[in-house]
Parts: C-alpha cells; sequence; structure tokens
C-alpha cells in the first residue's frame, strides 16, 4: 500500500487551500443560484430556450443511467414488488408524505407540514445557515449531533417515494418529490448552512436526487421548471463537490464518496466541459484510491466492518455506472473490488450480520427502505454475487435484493439466478488487513491482527488488536460499538478503548493513547501473524502485538486461538511475555439479550437461542456495560473480566464451547468438573 508522497502533499495544499479558497471567496462575493439561461450555456450547440435544452437531456437520462423508463416492465415492477413488499413500499412512502423520520437510532420524529432541514430533532439544537466554512462540524461535548439533518438532506427517501410510484402509479409522490426537491434548495442557497458543511453530504444527495429524478422522468407533474431548478441545483453540487475535495495526509470514505458523486454528476452533465471533466477526474482518482485505501487482499485500511461496506458500495456504484457508460476501468480495479465482496463474505455470520468491528456510523449511499439492520450487508453481497457470478458470494447474500435490482436491473437478477450451485464461504484469512475468520456452517469467530487502523493515524479503528468475537446461530461475544461520534465523547473514547474488546490490558494501560475523536498519537502496536493452519477439523492462529513494550517493565502479548470444528469448542492462550509482576485484564463482552449466568468454578453459561459454556482459568467479575448494535443506540449487557496480578512471563487459557441444548451444557459441565479436562 502506497506511502504519503510529495505529489499527495501538493494534492492536499491544492485541495484545501487554493482550490478551497477560491471557491469560498467566490461563493461569498458573488455567489448566487444558478439560472436555467447560465445552465444553457454550459451546454454545446444552440439551446434556444430550456424546452430544447431539455429535450436533449432526457433521452441521455434514459441512456446514461441504470434506472429509467425502459425498466417500466412488469418483470421488473413485480421483482420490486416481490423484494421490498407491495404494503412495505407504501408505508415508507407514506412516512415521507407525513414529514416523518427515524434516523440514527432515534424514534420516528414528525416534523410537521414542514420539515426543518438544519434541526437535529434527536436533541433539538438548530444550526443557522451561516456561511459553510463558519460551522462547527463536531461540536464535540454538545448533546448534538450535526449527523441528523445530514442524514434527513441525503434524500434516501426520494428512493422511496421513487418506488411507491412505480408500483402504485399514483402522481401524489411526483408531487411530494418535488415538494420537498422545492423547499430544500429554497432553504439550503449553495454554499450556506449545515448541509453544506461536508463535500461527503454533497455527494450522497446529488446521487439520491439523480436518482430520484430518474424514477418520476415520466411524470407530467414534474414540469419543465422544476427539472431546470433541480439541474441547476445538481450542477452546483458538481462545482461544489470538485472544489471543496476532502483530501487529508490519510485518505479515507469522504474522499471516496467526493469521487462517486463526480462521477454520478459528470456522467449526467456530460455534454458539458466540466462534466466530462468530472466524470474523468473521479474515475481516475478512484482507480488511485483504490490501491491507496484498500490493501491487496480486499481489507479497507479504516479497519471496520461498517466502513468496508460503505467503501465497497461506493466502489461498486461508481463502477456500475462507468461501465455502463463505456467507460475503461483496469484488471486491477476489478479484481480489488471483488476481492473486498469477498472479505464481506467471509465477515458474514449465520444470521447475516456482520461482528461490529471498528466504528459503524449507519453510513450508506443507498438506503432502499426506511427501517434496515445496518450490521446485515448481504443487500451488497447480492451485488457482488451477480457481478462477479461467484457462488460463494451468493451463498452468503442468501437472495436477491432491492439494491441489485436498482443497480443490475432484471439482467441483474437473471445472472444471480444462473449461478447454479451455491458455495458455502470457507474459513479466510487476510493477511495484509489483519483479519481472520474461522467459520463452518454454525459457528463463527472474527480474529484482528492487525494494525489499528489508517496506517498508525486510528482512524475509525478502534483498540482491538488481537480482539476477537464469537457467534453461532446468535451472535455471544461481541464488539461494543460505537454509539456517536461528537454528541457524547466520553461514551465514545469508551467504548473505542481496549476495555471495550475481548482483549488483554495490562497494568491499566490503552493499546495507543487518543489523540482526537479519530486520531491516536501513534500506533505501537506492529502485530505479527505468527501461524495459521485452516482444515476440515479444525483452525487454528496466532499472532503477537507489541504495545505493552512502551511500559516500564515491557511486556509482548501473544494470542492464539483453536478453533475445533466438530466439537464446536474454542481455545484462547494468551502469553505474556516479560519480567516482574503485572496487573492483566482479559475483557469477555457478551451481546445484549443473552441471559448470563455465573455457575461457579470458574464456569460461565450464556443461553440465547443457542448455549456456550465459558471455562476460565482465574476468577471472574461479572459487570454491567453498554452495547451500541448501530449508530446512536445504547443498550444494556454484560461483561466478564478476569483480573489478576501475574508474575511474568504467563499463560491464561479460555475455553468457550457452542452447546445447541441446555442438557448437552450439564453433560459437558459435569464432563469437564469430573475429568478436569476442558479440551
Amino acid at each position: 500500500m502506497p506511502r504519503t508522497s510529495a505529489t499527495d502533499f501538493i494534492k492536499l495544499i491544492n485541495s484545501r487551500i487554493i482550490s478551497t479558497g477560491i471557491y469560498r471567496w467566490r461563493t461569498k462575493h458573488f455567489g448566487r443560484s444558478m439560472t436555467s439561461q447560465s445552465l444553457l450555456r454550459k451546454f454545446p450547440g444552440e439551446f434556444h430556450n430550456s424546452g430544447d435544452l431539455l429535450a436533449f437531456i432526457k433521452p441521455r437520462l434514459r441512456e446514461r443511467f441504470f434506472l429509467s423508463d425502459l425498466n417500466k416492465k412488469e418483470f421488473y415492477i413485480n421483482l420490486m414488488t416481490s423484494l421490498g413488499g407491495f404494503d412495505p413500499i407504501l408505508d415508507d412512502a407514506d412516512l415521507v408524505h407525513e414529514n416523518k423520520f427515524q434516523t440514527l437510532g432515534s424514534e420516528t420524529y414528525s416534523f410537521g407540514e414542514k420539515i426543518d432541514w438544519h434541526l437535529d430533532f434527536k436533541s433539538g439544537k438548530r444550526w443557522e445557515p451561516v456561511f459553510y466554512s463558519k460551522i462547527d462540524a463536531l461540536g464535540a461535548n454538545e448533546p448534538s449531533d450535526i449527523k441528523v439533518p445530514w442524514e434527513v438532506s441525503r434524500f434516501h427517501q426520494a428512493i422511496w417515494l421513487g418506488k411507491a410510484y412505480w408500483i402504485s402509479h399514483s402522481e401524489s409522490h411526483a408531487e411530494k418529490f418535488k415538494e420537498l426537491v422545492n423547499d430544500w434548495i429554497d432553504k439550503n442557497p449553495v454554499g450556506y448552512g449545515v448541509n453544506w458543511n461536508t463535500p461527503m453530504e454533497a455527494s450522497i444527495r446529488a446521487i439520491n436526487l439523480i436518482v430520484g429524478m430518474l424514477y418520476f422522468t415520466g411524470s407530467p407533474r414534474l414540469d419543465d421548471e422544476f427539472i431546470l431548478k433541480l439541474l441547476c441545483s445538481l450542477y452546483e453540487h458538481g462545482v461544489f463537490i470538485r472544489f471543496n475535495l476532502e483530501r487529508s495526509l490519510r485518505n479515507h470514505n469522504h474522499l471516496l464518496s467526493n469521487l462517486v458523486g463526480l462521477v454520478y454528476l459528470g456522467i449526467l452533465f456530460h455534454d458539458t466541459k466540466a462534466g466530462k471533466r468530472w466524470v474523468e477526474f473521479g474515475r481516475r482518482e478512484l482507480e488511485k484510491e483504490i490501491v491507496n485505501q484498500v490493501y491487496e487482499d480486499g481489507t479497507d485500511y479504516e479497519k471496520s466492518t461498517s466502513y468496508q461496506r460503505l467503501v465497497t458500495e461506493i466502489f461498486t456504484a461508481a463502477y456500475v455506472l462507468l461501465k455502463l457508460n463505456g467507460f475503461s476501468l483496469s484488471e486491477m480495479f476489478t479484481g480489488q473490488l471483488e476481492k473486498m465482496f469477498g472479505f464481506l463474505a467471509a465477515a458474514t455470520m449465520r444470521d447475516g450480520r456482520v461482528p461490529n468491528i471498528g466504528d459503524a456510523d449507519d453510513g450508506r449511499i443507498f438506503r432502499m427502505k426506511s427501517g434496515i439492520d445496518f450490521n446485515d450487508h448481504r443487500d451488497l453481497l447480492a451485488v457482488g454475487a451477480s457481478l462477479f457470478g461467484r457462488a460463494d458470494l451468493k451463498a452468503a447474500a442468501g437472495s436477491f435484493s432491492e439494491l441489485a435490482l436498482l443497480l443490475l436491473g432484471g439482467g441483474g437478477f437473471e445472472r444471480f439466478s444462473s449461478i447454479a450451485e451455491e458455495k458455502p464461504v470457507p474459513s479466510a484469512i487476510f493477511k495484509e488487513g489483519g483479519f481472520a475468520f474461522l467459520r463452518t456452517q454454525k459457528d463463527f469467530c472474527s480474529f484482528d491482527f492487525g494494525d489499528i487502523g489508517l496506517r498508525g493515524r486510528g482512524g475509525h479503528g478502534h483498540n482491538d488488536v488481537l480482539g476477537f468475537t464469537i457467534a453461532g446461530k446468535n451472535p455471544f461475544i461481541v464488539d461494543r460499538g460505537t454509539y456517536c461520534y461528537t454528541c457524547d465523547t466520553a461514551t465514545r473514547n469508551r467504548l473505542r478503548s481496549t476495555y471495550s474488546h475481548n482483549s488483554v490490558i495490562v497494568d491499566g494501560a490503552e493499546q495507543a493513547e487518543f489523540s482526537g475523536l479519530w486520531s491516536i498519537k501513534y500506533d505501537p502496536t506492529a502485530p505479527e501473524l505468527l501461524n495459521w493452519k485452516t482444515s476440515e477439523e479444525q483452525d487454528v492462529i496466532e499472532a503477537r502485538q507489541h504495545a505493552y513494550e512502551r511500559l516500564p517493565q515491557p511486556v509482548t502479548h501473544l494470542r492464539g486461538i483453536t478453533f475445533n470444528k466438530r466439537q464446536r469448542t474454542f481455545r484462547v492462550e494468551d502469553h505474556l511475555l516479560g519480567e516482574g509482576t503485572h496487573t492483566v485484564e482479559l475483557m469477555f463482552h457478551f451481546a445484549p439479550g443473552l441471559r448470563v449466568v455465573d455457575l461457579g468454578r470458574n464456569f460461565l453459561a450464556l443461553e440465547g437461542e443457542e448455549f456456550v459454556l465459558m471455562k476460565f482459568q482465574h476468577p471472574f467479575t461479572l459487570e454491567d456495560w453498554e452495547h451500541s448494535p448501530s449508530y446512536g443506540i445504547l443498550q444494556p449487557a454484560r461483561t466478564a473480566r478476569v483480573k489478576l496480578e501475574a508474575d511474568l512471563p504467563a499463560t491464561i487459557e479460555t475455553y468457550v464451547f457452542i452447546i445447541s441444548g441446555a442438557d448437552d451444557m450439564n453433560h459437558l459441565l459435569n464432563r469437564i468438573q469430573s475429568t478436569g479436562a476442558a479440551g
């Protein structure tokens, strides 16, 4: 993976200082909404009026985008309805008509007659429509969360209205789309207000507005005046994104979202000079960033399963549209994208969700319905299965999805259906990214043996090196999640600390010291993979990390996990190498909703859809903890902590047995207690 070069620094200075400075000066002094006449002049040829321009543009929309009137066929509509459900599609549209939203862990909130696009309705804070550079996006330690108005303004609701329009043919949905877009443009003049604060938000919003417009291109309610107003706003979005690129010393998902936004806007305005530049720039830079941000094995270097999904969706959304319009993409890009899908498949548990490793903020480019499980990535896996014809991706996806239908149409469904044999996803290791997934069709274990994230800067990675999760029919041992970024910094730091992960803490020290909400001072872990073996009988992995070697008396942590697949048993061995006496703590975090029972004699039981018996080498204490399954939500859960004063070197063993029923657990417990053998 390339390191930051002099060229990268020049690009950073140009994007963050020169280009942005020029844009801010021009917008402050000359900024005004683009007129239809201004838009006319962007196109070549002689367009005497807006009607001529729209007559030129509309046929090209049907040609250039995957969603068009050409898809309004009985097969497509029936498929849409079977995937989304007729009533649920209309229910989502009803929420939009009533100006009701549920987002980022909130209850359903009603704005009333008009949406306040600048309001965090969870806290009640409203941002004033000042110039975008004057807005503090972090607002650290305030109870408000700027992501709430951002999420409402991403316009995912345009898709919900569009789907309802296609299956019901009711013009009320087109009228609501027009009402919302008109109101948003009027209340959010370009460059002013919270919704222009971050180019990522402008990019996602632009993509969803384009898709929304495509749903309604045949509606008589969308008159020429409105379409021109929307096109003018979208062109302004493109200019804003291009002059405010979110480059940094370690580029990440924000820059990628800028680039995919430029691809979509560039395709929309490809008959203009700017549009041609936008799409080519976006394509070229995405080719570079898939190398810069994705390890060769397909792991996103932000070290988060949630952001792995978002970044994969970004690359996929660009890939599909570029290919549709005849743009070439390298074999390297295609190969890396396929590997990213391979990671998502390997990380998918038996219940269809992924373990919540690293940060999670529920980010999506396309959100196909109001209520979704943000840890379930199978809808995107269906896209990958259809694109690459992979039986393992189809097995992980389970079925075709609304997202796949949106991006790939009826042809995508036929390709998905033609993959005859579903191949179970095997155990897999991603050596460059530092993840291993030990698995059978029944059981699952994730193991993180890589760096903290973002090549030493932390980013969306947590202090979870050599941490693991375990699941059977349901998750048992889990990471604690994220909760929020800015509205509660104490909880954010607590949930990304080593103590909130299933790892080892020595002398109370964090694996890395935090220096900001998304950064660390440096990464001292320097993890190393020591051993990896997989077979039908068992998986074995062992790794070492060096974070605690910075202590006055240095300590090296080695962890090995052996997964006996037939016996459904995990043996966790922790080796603490060093000298002297140290305080050693092992954390084991349990999924919310489980019944956790201390059986005595260092045994513990977890009761869910299945059962887990745990045997500890040393006494443990049970504690109440907080768990965040997705952004904005906290749930009560239980944690076991093993704490001891250990003379080093020392080895600590922990056993985890997954059991189908209570009778089998009692039998196993009696056998272990009578023989003294856990393995």
